[in-house]
């Protein structure tokens, strides 16, 4: 990984490129160029290059690099203006130090192509799709019951159920039937479990890994909002949802969704309800964290239990092909572009996976690992490393990015960040 510089320190190293004339390297279609900072304002830098630099245009984000005594510093900017060997760029934003990549980044050639291949079976399923991805190994289902036993799974949760609740059911999307109540958007849209221990208090508190899977109070705040309640009645709103549920003669209630992969499948609702008149009513285990963990464990058994059933067949591709669009490339490693949310819930930092580079004149199939993600809007984008690519495969690669064997080209062996 890199380590960001910004604000005074930032400062300093850019005026350093300005006062010592420090050489700064730009790579594209194969090519390697020199620019050196002509000046240097508030607002934008100017570069000098000693060539004509083909490739520049106005708008266009470029990456550069330079040594500072050993020190390899990588960072981006936005040209503004091109006139022959003259570029005007608008400032970094950051610059990144400490940089973990053995190669420089290049421009992406317009002839290079990349696949990745998802890892999961896919499916195209009629179920609403929420913001998190759910595998179903059956690492952890019962060694004592068949999975195809779909019933049984339901018994044993009907028995953990009648331990501390008065009731459940299950209920099941379809094409036909969609989330309509506001608990069911909820857990559909976040595929989290929504608990409310007692209906006369608020939203429980949860740690930082619960939550990961439960609804908050912000998660509750950011749903109302969506649906265009005011800020100032948010707080309001939510007393008034949980205020309904006890108006619904429910003590305490538990949602929990069933999730296959990025799909609700549907969900698990259990409740305690108030006794009627002159009934007495004692639970061997209390309504809290612990049985909502337990259902929510229950959930993801059922849903193993349905897919080893067949229940999704139907929906079952065979295309798990994945094409991505690369941002820059080394021979080192390489960032890209994906339009595809299952990626993004499925490629956590860490992951390796397999690629395939489409090149003009061969094709390199090769395993990347991924070493960070973001999102912006609709796009995922994924910074790998190269892991165990050929000797013949890697040699090639360096010679198509930079236009010139690996050993004629010490300047480019510098760090760079994925």
């Amino acid at each position: 990984m890199s380590t960001q510089i910004k604000g005074i320190e930032k400062e300093y190293f850019l005026s350093k490129l300005l006062g010592e004339q420090i050489p700064i390297m730009y790579i594209y279609n194969r090519k390697d160029y020199t620019f050196r900072v002509d000046k240097l304002n508030k607002e934008m830098m100017e570069f000098i290059s000693a060539v004509e630099v083909e490739g520049l245009v106005a708008s266009k984000r470029i990456n550069l690099m330079f040594d500072y005594k050993g020190l390899i510093i990588s960072f981006s900017v936005e040209i503004r203006s091109v006139n022959q060997k003259t570029v005007i760029t608008s400032l970094p934003d950051l610059l990144y130090k400490n940089l973990d990549r053995s190669n420089s980044r290049v421009s992406v050639p317009t002839d290079l192509q990349i696949q990745l291949m998802s890892m999961e079976d896919r499916y195209s399923l009629p179920y609403p799709k929420s913001s998190v991805f759910e595998t179903s190994d059956g690492s952890t289902f019962p060694s004592d019951i068949d999975p195809k036993d779909f019933n049984a799974v339901k018994a044993r949760l009907r028995t953990a159920v009648n331990e501390c609740a008065d009731g459940y059911k299950i209920v099941y999307y379809s094409a036909s039937a969609l989330p309509e109540k506001v608990e069911e958007r909820i857990v559909a849209e976040n595929g989290r479990t929504l608990f409310l221990p007692s209906t006369t208090d608020s939203v429980p508190t949860f740690t930082k890994e619960q939550q990961k899977y439960m609804v908050t109070l912000d998660v509750l705040k950011r749903y109302f909002e969506s649906i265009g309640v005011g800020e100032i009645l948010l707080d309001q709103t939510i007393e008034r949802f949980i205020k309904d549920k006890n108006d619904e003669d429910l003590l305490g209630a538990l949602w929990t969704p069933l999730l296959f992969q990025e799909y609700v499948v549907g969900y698990i609702f259990v409740w305690k309800s108030a006794p009627a008149a002159g009934v007495v009513k004692s639970s061997i285990r209390p309504f809290n964290m612990n049985f909502a963990e337990t259902v929510r464990q229950y959930s993801k058994w059922l849903v193993f239990s349905l897919k080893e059933r067949g229940y999704f067949e139907v929906g079952h591709t065979k295309d798990r092909v994945i094409d991505g669009r690369i941002i820059d490339i080394s021979a080192s490693g390489l960032r890209f572009a994906v339009a595809n949310s299952f990626v993004f819930m499925t490629l956590q930092p860490g992951v390796e996976i397999a690629v395939t580079m489409i090149f003009p004149q061969r094709n390199i199939q090769a395993k990347i690992k991924i070493k960070r993600r973001y999102k912006e809007g609709s796009l995922v984008y994924l910074g790998c490393s190269f892991l165990n690519m050929s000797p013949d495969d890697a040699q090639f690669l360096f010679n198509f990015l930079y236009g010139k064997p690996e050993h004629e080209s010490a300047e480019v062996l510098i760090s760079g960040n994925v």
